[in-house]
């Protein structure tokens, strides 16, 4: 995780002050990329309020905090609901209140660590959350579950496990894994007379592979069938993609599964990663040697398509650099 800076922390910040430490209970600033302190004089701050972020929230707390570079007069208005798109929470928050971010639809990110595990029920309702950031310090438990479980839509999640060994500096292993979108309906059985609940998208299946607030990656990585059956090229594409570019805990057989089916699918790769403009992505296949002349010259065609010039720009030299054009001899 990077280190906060004092001048990105929320301008003002309405605070109560608690036995377990301080919870926060509104933010006030110009914009919706809020930067939560991780202590307040002094004491950590450990809890989001209930509706801390929604429209009205429950109380606004007695206390008000100032960050650097702030002042009360120009911190705008309070900063809720819609306005919100991206959160960055203290490092040492435990839990988060009922309905803590109700109808912050805009929220797209939301980055943590790993001593939150308690969120409030319907901490999420009423957002689309695309992407969580989770830093690992105390092990592997998180309360990544109880999010995606309140996420129906399509969910990635980038997990950054900080390790330390005796005799070597810390050091950071990656895993980045995709929650794909699901939902139920309820379908009448006429002749039965009764109501049937069908599950569409292979999201559900993928929610359940957690044990003790832990992924369990074996079990995720053994879903990889589900997701060729039941979602669409480029959603398998990134989901294969997002596992071999870090492979934290991949089992050989689950590597080869997604090996496997990456070089059966190239075009769907390359194109994901044109249209997301995912520059070391596209260097991780070359260098992989999953490029081929074939899978070039389509990405090479996708990127000029679009218009993604830097993309259009490495793909030439990577071309260049693996497909080298010979050299005509000429006989005298």
């Amino acid at each position: 995780m990077w280190k906060k800076e004092k001048r990105q922390i929320c301008p003002k910040i309405h605070y109560k002050k608690t036995e377990q430490g301080i919870e926060i209970t509104g933010c006030y600033g110009p914009q919706g990329q809020l930067i939560l302190p991780d202590e307040i004089e002094g004491i950590p701050v450990t809890r989001i309020a209930a509706y801390a972020f929604a429209e009205k929230p429950e109380d606004e707390g007695e206390y008000v905090f100032v960050s650097e570079g702030g002042s009360l007069s120009s911190a705008g208005s309070r900063v809720c609901a819609s306005q919100v798109t991206q959160i960055w929470l203290p490092s040492q928050v435990t839990e988060i209140g009922r309905y803590a971010f109700y109808r912050c639809r805009n929220l797209k990110r939301l980055i943590l660590t790993d001593s939150l595990l308690d969120i409030g029920g319907g901490a999420f309702t009423g957002c689309r959350l695309e992407e969580v950031e989770i830093h690992f310090y105390q092990g592997e438990r998180s309360c990544l579950k109880s999010i995606v479980d309140e996420i129906r839509f399509a969910i990635r999640a980038k997990l950054y496990y900080h390790k330390k060994e005796a005799g070597r500096e810390e050091y950071i292993e990656t895993a980045e894994v995709l929650f794909p979108e699901h939902y139920e309906e309820a379908v009448e059985n006429t002749p039965a007379r009764i109501l049937e609940t069908r599950r569409h998208g292979a999201g559900g299946y993928y929610r359940q592979c957690f044990y003790n607030r832990e992924l369990d990656y074996k079990k995720y990585d053994e879903l990889l069938y589900r997701t060729v059956a039941e979602e669409s090229l480029q959603t398998a594409a990134e989901l294969v993609l997002g596992r071999l570019r870090h492979p934290f805990r991949l089992a050989e057989d689950g590597r080869e599964a997604y090996v496997s089916y990456l070089c059966a699918h190239r075009e769907e790769a390359v194109k994901f990663l044109v249209e997301t403009e995912d520059m070391e992505g596209m260097k991780f296949l070359a260098g992989q040697g999953y490029l081929t002349v074939s899978a070039l010259d389509y990405a090479l065609e996708w990127a000029a398509k679009s218009k993604k010039t830097e993309m259009l720009s490495l793909l030439m030299d990577e071309k260049q650099r693996l497909h080298p054009k010979k050299k005509k001899a000429f006989d005298l």
